[in-house]
């Protein structure tokens, strides 16, 4: 097999290399710099002016909160993502570009170009605080490169006047379009709030009388209607003249058998004679005779002229009772049949009553399915009321005032973007010598000697001998004068075969 012969590259080597080929690594690194150095020079630098703006919530139509302040995050968010929108649009660079004007080295006839405002919106950027989120605070930076600082200051400048204007006029377009529409939305929800009172007018105007009972029947917290006291008294008026008949009736049982048996009238109740007072008091009499008759015959003979007189007087009660009893039948009679009267038309007056109730109870579906109509469309009407108010505080407040507000003047750095020119030149100079010095140990660079193609070893296996240095033996033979010199080398590779290999030339 054929080994290359291992070469060292000592620091005195690569001294001396370096040395002898320096003008194979000086050239290049000065070709660097100074090539580096004009295209530098050449080339226009870049500086970025920045504006820094906060962003408020808008006031009309939040009371509920902390006026100017977002309700949450996203909202926040999302203004700020409109922002950046409307900052990259059409409209708003050119109107930036047309403001600002073109650099002085323009020399085209159309301004702003389409690739004007290409290169203006890769040239714009929007970012939030060092270490925020975008969308987590309300301060962001707009920034714009240009080759000119003052220039850069101004596209700033009116990159942020063109914002705000745009924005409030997409406020102002947006808030006139809720307006419309919700005026729109109002006039119908009006129209039909007219409809549906229109309906439960002539709905109340049939119902006449009843329309009182009606509203307290479907009211929740109504009182007891003037029909349910008619009807609550007209039965207790019943229950009183049943009482009454049925105490009349058995007054008029008693009287008739008192009339046969008149002995049987200073047995009744005196709760039966209420009704018949002079029956009442001469039934009191003959007891008060009685009692008194009685007494007297305690201490008194019954042919006792007192006693005599006093049995005349029970006689004379007695007669007069049963030529009062007649007459108190006839009494009862009547009364009953008055009573009678009075029941029917009781009776039918209560039956009128309920027949109006169960009518009301009817048309009570259909009038609180009127008057819930009625009511949800005012509640509709209210609400549109409320918007439309709001939209129209939303529409002022766009014309009046903006959400943006700047953090000082726009601000172009002291230096410019990018590496500086000392530093490009310094680069370009380190690659020319870079470049050189591959070149130097590339073409001039020590390289291995490989093997003589000559070289025979042996084949087979061979016991490892005992390591012993290589030994170089220059042999001389006696030659006649001008004859080739023979040198024998004789070289041992103990690690590799274990013998000698001899390259003769």
């Amino acid at each position: 097999m054929n080994n290359p012969s291992p070469s060292s590259l000592t620091p005195a080597a690569v001294f001396d290399l370096l040395r002898k080929h320096r003008y194979l690594w000086i050239a290049p690194a000065v070709a660097g710099f100074c090539l580096a150095a004009f295209c530098s020079a050449m080339t226009p630098r870049t500086w970025s002016a920045r504006q820094g703006l906060i962003v408020r919530s808008e006031a009309a139509g939040y009371a509920n909160q902390r006026l100017g302040k977002f309700t949450d995050l996203s909202e926040m968010k999302t203004v700020q993502e409109t922002m950046l929108e409307l900052a990259r649009s059409n409209s708003v660079v050119t109107a930036v570009l047309d403001e600002v004007g073109p650099a002085s080295s323009w020399a085209s006839n159309e301004w702003p170009s389409r690739e004007d405002v290409d290169k203006f919106r890769k040239r714009l950027s929007i970012t939030p605080p060092g270490g925020a989120e975008f969308g987590n605070t309300e301060v962001f930076y707009i920034s714009v490169e240009d080759h000119d600082p003052r220039r850069a200051e101004r596209l700033v400048a009116a990159l942020a006047n063109q914002l705000e204007n745009r924005l409030q006029g997409l406020r102002e377009e947006r808030a006139e379009s809720m307006v419309t529409e919700l005026q729109r939305s109002v006039k119908l929800a009006e129209e039909s709030l007219a409809a549906e009172v229109n309906r439960l007018g002539s709905y109340e105007s049939g119902l006449g009388s009843q329309l009182s009972e009606l509203r307290n029947l479907i009211s929740p917290n109504g009182s007891q209607s003037s029909m349910d006291q008619q009807a609550a008294a007209i039965e207790q008026e019943l229950r009183v003249l049943e009482s009454s008949r049925r105490k009349n009736e058995q007054l008029l049982l008693t009287l008739q058998t008192a009339n046969q048996s008149p002995g049987r009238l200073e047995a009744t109740p005196s709760s039966l004679l209420v009704g018949q007072p002079t029956l009442l008091r001469l039934k009191e009499g003959l007891v008060d005779a009685q009692i008194r008759t009685a007494e007297l015959l305690g201490s008194r003979s019954a042919e006792h002229p007192i006693v005599k007189a006093a049995m005349e007087t029970e006689s004379n009660l007695r007669e007069q009772i049963n030529r009062q009893a007649p007459q108190a039948i006839r009494g009862v009679e009547m009364e009953l049949a008055v009573n009678a009267s009075r029941t029917a038309s009781l009776q039918e007056k209560l039956s009128d009553l309920h027949a109006s109730q169960s009518q009301l109870a009817n048309k009570r579906a259909e009038y609180s399915q009127l008057l819930a109509n009625v009511d949800n469309q005012s509640r509709v009407v209210e609400e549109g009321r409320k918007q439309l108010s709001d939209a129209i505080a939303h529409r002022a407040g766009s014309t009046s005032a903006s959400v943006l507000a700047r953090i000082d003047n726009a601000e172009a750095g002291l230096y410019p973007t990018g590496p500086g020119r000392t530093s490009i030149a310094a680069a370009g100079g380190l690659f020319g010598l870079i470049g050189g010095l591959g070149a130097v140990f590339f073409f001039h660079g020590p390289r291995p000697t490989p093997a003589s193609p000559g070289a025979v070893g042996p084949t087979g296996p061979s016991p490892a001998p005992a390591p012993q240095a290589a030994a170089t033996r220059p042999c001389a033979a006696a030659r006649p004068a001008g004859a080739t010199p023979v040198v024998a080398t004789v070289t041992q590779d103990a690690a590799l075969t274990g013998g000698s290999i001899f390259v003769a030339s």
